[in-house]
């Protein structure tokens, strides 16, 4: 599971960057608008750049090696099936109820769909609390974003790396997508003690 930690790892090295070159611009730019620095507007600002980050080196990471890229490279960089997860669900129950396999649960279709959905789970709170979104605009943003991090794996990081050494999955564009929505939904309970950000 260390991989899983790679990305916070990163974030906290490029912390000071991610101040100067978000944080200050934003506290300035607040400062002008209300004439005064509002402290929870900043913390939360803060915390949704650190999200996104986040989330972003959590789909880039781990960096594997040039070598290691074109030695394997990925026998279909594009899976266009919506309804694969059913097939991986189907043989993950086969081999749970069978025994005939063993499965890591860090890489089981479970966990997938579940990471899937989580990864802009908060990024629906955040639209709705913080930036007063509709359902749709949540939903095509939420979709938008998915779409960015399975582009980046997809061009191989912005061509960066000689071939893609991440697939691009239609049905990871679902789930993040659906994800985003059911935070969307779940904001008015999650932030019912939360002071209201006008």
């Amino acid at each position: 599971m260390h991989e899983y930690l790679i990305p916070i790892h990163m974030i906290y090295a490029f912390s000071p960057l991610i101040t100067v070159l978000f944080l200050i611009p934003y506290t300035m730019y607040q400062h002008y608008k209300y004439q005064e620095i509002i402290v929870r507007r900043v913390v939360i600002m803060y915390s949704f750049i650190f999200y996104l980050i986040l989330m972003y080196f959590y789909i880039i990471t781990p960096l594997p090696t040039f070598d290691a890229v074109l030695a394997s490279p990925l026998a279909m960089p594009v899976q266009l099936d919506p309804f694969a997860f059913l097939r991986d669900l189907k043989e993950q129950i086969y081999w749970t109820v069978t025994g005939t396999g063993s499965v890591n649960i860090s890489h089981s279709a479970w966990f997938q769909i579940c990471g899937n959905l989580g990864l802009l789970f908060p990024f629906g709170v955040y639209l709705r609390y913080y930036f007063h979104r509709n359902l749709p605009q949540a939903i095509a943003l939420s979709f938008a974003l998915s779409l960015f991090f399975e582009l980046t794996q997809l061009t191989a990081l912005y061509g960066i790396y000689p071939a893609p050494y991440r697939i691009f999955d239609v049905n990871d564009l679902m789930f993040n997508t659906l994800g985003g929505a059911l935070g969307y939904r779940a904001t008015s309970w999650i932030t019912r003690r939360f002071p209201r950000i006008s």
